[in-house]
């Protein structure tokens, strides 16, 4: 089969690959029919050799198909069904999975960052490999998988499902996390795919208000068309906090969005929210190097600070329900499609920031 592969640092490429097998009775094996890239792995394409990754290493955490092969444990899903993969592999039977935290699965790990979250338990994980593949073994597939409903089942859907898998579940953890609720002023920082999805889904639970700050004119009419009420190119503008302060009526947002955590936007955040307000803090910039957090301001202010990994799997069944309802649909993040032969370049495409570009979706099987 083929599969995109890690070469060198500002090098992917797509090549024949070998097919997975069932290695232990609670795998399965999907056959992708959608995938994409996310920001993250452009931490990979970026940065590669600091993580530990090697030429060769397979990549890709997000992916949705239809189950072809599963493993004799395996009875939660079966061959034929279509389904999802959250982006974090889980045994859903641990003290964290349990609680709805499966990305602290004792046993857990991250499809396509071997290196750094291998998962599948000992003895299994060797051979957990990237999701931008067109078939890709699945280890606790009992605990990971989750069966796509009926009524989304179909392919002409998944560019409405996909998102679910990473960047829509994490842009729903960042709303939840900062306590976003009806009637609510919300900030983004970051007009990249989490931020719009987070814009989406703060209004979902009812914000009255979303500003999206950003770099990019046309990512911030996506977020117009995703939800937002306002947005702000901070390129061209320097009256963002003047805006946020009329919106709020002078105290601040309720809750801050930071899909970017760099430095500067957790500055800017911590500076601005609301006294008891919470700042919901998901951007993988941390892998960089974490910002320095004026603990003070917090502690007098009285401000919230949570995030971290998206625990999607524990998200899906709301989610689903949303989708089902039409109050959310993430498509619009994925504004390119390529086939498997041409699908190394959508790293190009993402990391230059090509204009008219947020999120490439690959189509293995095509």
């Amino acid at each position: 089969m083929r599969g995109i592969v890690y070469k060198a640092q500002g090098d992917m490429q797509v090549e024949e690959v070998a097919d997975p097998s069932i290695q232990d009775p609670g795998d399965a094996i999907v056959k992708v029919t959608k995938a994409s890239i996310c920001g993250s792995d452009l931490h990979i394409y970026n940065h590669g050799e600091a993580f530990g990754f090697e030429c060769g290493c397979r990549v890709g955490h997000e992916f949705v198909g239809v189950v072809e092969e599963v493993g004799a444990d395996v009875g939660t899903v079966g061959v034929g069904d279509k389904v999802l993969a959250p982006f974090w592999i889980s045994c859903g039977s641990c003290h964290f999975c349990q609680k709805g935290l499966q990305t602290s699965c004792v046993k857990g790990g991250c499809f396509g960052f071997q290196p750094m979250f291998p998962g599948g338990g000992e003895g299994n994980a060797e051979a957990v490999q990237g999701g931008q593949s067109q078939y890709v073994r699945v280890p606790m597939a009992a605990g990971t998988l989750d069966r796509i409903p009926e009524s989304l089942a179909d392919d002409s859907n998944d560019m409405k499902t996909l998102p679910l898998t990473d960047v829509f579940g994490t842009g729903y953890h960042a709303a939840k996390c900062s306590n976003v609720q009806g009637g609510s002023n919300v900030v983004v920082i970051g007009d990249g795919a989490v931020g719009l999805c987070g814009a989406q889904a703060a209004r979902a639970l009812g914000a009255e208000t979303v500003t999206v700050l950003g770099h990019h004119d046309d990512r911030l009419q996506i977020a117009k068309q995703m939800g937002a009420t306002h947005v702000v190119n901070t390129k061209t503008s320097d009256n963002a906090g003047e805006l946020v302060k009329e919106l709020s009526g002078g105290v601040g947002p309720d809750s801050v969005i930071a899909a970017i955590s760099s430095a500067d936007s957790m500055k800017w955040a911590m500076d601005n929210v609301q006294p008891g307000g919470a700042i919901g803090w998901v951007g993988m910039e941390v892998l960089l190097g974490g910002p320095e957090i004026p603990w003070d301001q917090a502690f007098f202010g009285n401000v919230t600070l949570a995030g971290g990994v998206a625990p999607v799997k524990g998200y899906l069944p709301e989610l689903w329900e949303m989708l089902k309802a039409g109050k959310i649909d993430p498509s619009p993040v994925l504004t390119h499609d390529l086939a498997m032969d041409e699908a190394a370049s959508g790293y190009e495409v993402m990391a230059s920031r090509e204009e008219g570009s947020v999120k490439v979706a690959i189509s293995p099987q095509s």
